[in-house]
Formats: structure tokens, sequence, C-alpha cells
């Protein structure tokens, strides 16, 4: 772990790096850097994690003098030598990067680790799907604000159902869960009558059940009740302020809760394209209930999810940020609204009010897998691919059978890194890839030198597709530093065969 202090402290690996002083320390005795490799160090630990280009390094280390590159290389050496070789790494083409953790992202450690399984729907209307799995998220989503107890995430959870007791060590063994939630959610009308049940998955028991009645929305006094007593239950002192920070402002119309929750489902849905179906529910549900928070967030992510490939324009973005805005509002303590707000926010680049955001939502939700791999993607397009990858890892544990994206983020920092062969494993995981999938997986085997198996993936791009490769590695991810969409159009200029733009490479 590496810590900074007033940028004239950096602690890392064992070693500290005093700017005031002018002093290097190892874990026991004083070091000695001559002063070329002192100021490169320096200069390396104030962009720790970030890739550094070999000019910007050599422009710190000699300004407006022409040297070639052996000083720059034998300056490097130097530091390697004095604080280890895995400290300073070389990224190819690129330049160095100081190997440290900035910051460390949320332990699970020894914590139970729990799963809240899919609840059974016994109204028998399929209508009432949205609410019973909303239920369910809901009780994931109160669970995982605990820094105590680790709550394996929706995509991991729901591949199961509550059924067979003969299941539950099968789930254990798959998703690593020392507890599950299982039950059933009953619906008519109005009234709601929900049973729930923990699980102790090494001894296939239960340790608690109980069943619960309301009426409208009284439903999230339910929840709330359950997450109380799960967590009671699974850890030895619990505080309120997890449930306290939990609390909501009850919406007024479990009607409009539903059509939230429908249109939810449709974002979640990855064959689903209609986005405009999602909105129209999101809309309906703001009718219903004009001070639903929650809605006007998803409306907001609705509007801006076209933004992964620049094709948001610049007033859907303002307004999708309007809308993010008033649902946080609305609902200032739900860390979905920040992390939504912080994913408007990238596709504007405004990356340091999306990395605000996105730290807000990890400090309401510290938990919440999809939240820590999207503060992963956003440190990626930060130019912070080291520290990516940390945050990506944790995202992946908690959610083993984790979506997709997941992946595709995590290929992303890997190509940043130059580590070219295992982004490309991560992006051939797409079952139906995408035009930018197809895209970034021919700038991998390009930059590896395997040009046939980039052509072909450029080549089954539709033509008639008015996608572009070229634009959007430069223009289409919303990358803080124009060096790293400079470095992937570089792989996409040579799965095409042209020589590479200005400015690339």
């Amino acid at each position: 772990m590496a810590i900074a202090t007033a940028d004239q402290t950096f602690r890392f690996g064992g070693f500290t790096l005093d700017l005031a002083r002018g002093t290097l320390r190892g874990p026991d005795e004083p070091l000695f850097l001559r002063p070329k490799a002192y100021t490169l160090l320096t200069h390396l630990a104030r962009n720790m994690g970030r890739i550094v280009p070999k000019s910007e390094l050599m422009e710190v280390a000699w300004p407006g003098i022409f040297v070639t590159e052996d000083s720059l290389t034998q300056s490097i050496r130097e530091i390697r030598k004095a604080i280890g070789e895995d400290m300073v790494r070389t990224v190819s083409k690129r330049g160095y990067m100081l190997a440290a953790e900035a910051e460390q992202s949320p332990e699970i450690g020894g914590q139970p680790i729990v799963a809240v399984l899919r609840f059974r729907n016994e109204s028998g209307d399929l209508a009432d799907e949205a609410i019973v799995d909303g239920f369910a998220e809901d009780i994931i989503n109160g669970l995982a604000r605990f820094g105590t107890v680790t709550v394996l995430a929706r995509n991991s959870s729901f591949s199961f159902a509550s059924f067979a007791r003969t299941e539950w060590p099968q789930i254990r063994s798959r998703i690593g869960a020392d507890f599950l939630i299982e039950g059933s959610v009953r619906r008519q009308g109005e009234h709601v009558v929900a049973a729930v049940n923990l699980i102790d998955t090494a001894s296939a028991s239960q340790l608690w059940g109980d069943r619960y009645q309301s009426r409208g929305t009284g439903l999230f006094a339910i929840e709330r009740e359950i997450v109380e007593q799960i967590v009671s239950r699974l850890v030895t002192r619990v505080t309120n302020a997890g449930l306290e920070q939990a609390s909501r402002k009850p919406i007024t119309s479990l009607a409009a809760y539903e059509l939230a929750l429908r249109g939810f489902a449709l974002l979640r849905d990855p064959a689903q394209t209609d986005q405009r179906g999602a909105e129209a529910l999101f809309e309906a549900a703001i009718a219903k209930d004009p001070t639903y928070g929650l809605a006007y967030t998803y409306l907001a992510l609705a509007r801006a999810l076209d933004g992964e490939f620049g094709r948001a324009s610049d007033a859907v973005l303002e307004n999708a940020r309007d809308l993010a805005d008033k649902g946080l509002s609305l609902s200032p303590d739900q860390a979905t609204g920040h992390r939504v707000q912080s994913l408007v926010r990238l596709y504007m680049r405004d990356h340091e009010a999306a990395e605000h955001h996105m730290r807000i939502a990890l400090q309401l939700n510290p938990y919440d897998a999809d939240s820590i791999e999207q503060m992963g993607m956003l440190l990626t397009m930060r130019g912070r691919p080291l520290e990516a990858l940390t945050w990506l890892a944790r995202g992946i544990r908690i959610d083993p059978l984790h979506p997709h994206w997941y992946q595709f983020d995590r290929a992303l920092a890997l190509y940043m890194m130059g580590e070219y062969r295992p982004a490309a494993e991560a992006l051939e995981l797409a079952t139906r890839p995408a035009p930018w999938i197809r895209t970034r997986l021919a700038a991998c085997y390009a930059q590896m030198g395997e040009m046939e198996r980039a052509r072909r993936q450029i080549a089954l791009i539709d033509e008639g597709d008015p996608f572009s490769p070229v634009d959007y590695a430069l223009r289409g991810v919303p990358f803080e530093n124009q060096a790293d969409a400079d470095h992937l159009a570089e792989g996409v200029m040579l799965a095409l065969g042209r020589q590479a733009a200005p400015g690339v490479g």
C-alpha cells in the first residue's frame, strides 16, 4: 500500500520518500540516489500507478537538454537497484510506472460471506417477478452497507433460486458463500407476505426464519427489519450506522416502485436494446410519484447509456446530469444515485467530478460489487490502470459469476499496462462481440504481432455500421489523458494496416 502526505512524503512497499528532507529510507536504513535518479523517482511517486512516458521523464530530469534514452535507462536501473526490480515497471513502448498501489479497495478478508438467493414468486403472476426480485435486491443492498458482512452481488446470488436444500452445498462450492438467505414473496394487490430464512451452508441448517406481512409501502419497513435480523445473527456487535445510512424517503406508491423495477430489469438484460422502453417505465414511475428519487436516477442512466460509444450528444448528457442531480436531491443517501452521476460525469469528460461521486457511492455502500467495479473502470479512464486492476479484482471476488462487462473493463486496464495477451483473453469471453469489443480485441492482437487475427476482427465489423474503429479509439472512450487514447488508436491503426496518425503511438 502507498500513502502520500501533502505531496511531500510518499510511503510505498516499505520505503519512505520525504521530499521536504530530500531523503529516501528503506525498511531498515537510509538509501542514496544520485540527483537525476532521485528526481525521476520523485516524479514517478507523484504519479503513482500512472504510466509516465519516457519523454516526460526526460524533460523532468534533463529540461531543455538533449540526452539519449541511455541516460534515462541508467537512472531507472539505479532506482531499481535501490528499491527493487519489481517496484518500477517498464510498460512496453509507453514508459515507466511506480508499481505501488495508491490505496486499497475494501477488504473482504474473514468476514461472513452471504448470498441472497432469488426469492420465489408465490403469487402465480409473472407480472410480480419485478417486485419479488426487487425485494431480494434491496436486501442485498441493505446488507452490503455493513463493513462487517460481505454480500455477494446480485448476478452471482440470483444464479440460484430458493428451492431444494440439497443444492445448498453446491452453492457454497460454486460461489463461496458461508450463509444463504432464501425466501418467498406473495403479493395480492397492495398486500405483501414475505418469508425469509437464513441458512448455514456448512451444515445446511436453518439459523433463523420469519414471516412478514405488510400493505403498500410498508414493504420497506419489512426490508429494514430483515436486514437488522440477519446482520445481528452474523456478527457479534451491530451498530445502527448501516441501517440509518440505508434509510430513505418512502415512496408514496407501490406502483411507482414496481414500474421502476420493471424498467431497471430492461436495462439489466444484455440482449435488450430498447432503452426507450425502460425510459417510458421510469417516466411512468415519476408520474405516479414525483418525489421518487431513484426513478429520476434510473431515467438518467437510461438516457446516458449511449455515451459508452461517444454517441450521446452534449444536450442528452446534460439532461442526464440534471436528472441524476434531481434524484440525489430527493434521495441523497442512495449509493446508486452517486454511482449513476459518476457515470454521467465520466461520459461528459468531467473526470474529477466522476471520481468525487464514485467515492461517495463507495462510502455509502462500500461492498457493492458494481460500485467497486465501476471505480476500477473510472481509474483506468484516469490513467491509473494498476490501481484499477486492484478494484476490478475485488469486484470479481464479490461477484464470482460477474456480468461480462467486468472482464471487458479489466481487459482495457490490462491493455493500458501493455499486458496484451491477458487483455485479449478477457475480451474473448464475449459470446456476441459488439463492434467496440472487436476493435479492442484487434488492437490487442496487433500489439502482439498477430496480424492475421487482428485483421479478422476488423473484417467482422459490419461495413454498413456507422461505427468507426479509429474514431472509437480516439474519441469514443472517455480517457482523461490523450496518451491513453493514442495508445489504443495505435493498436487499431496497426490492425488496419495503416500508419499511425500524428500524435499516436
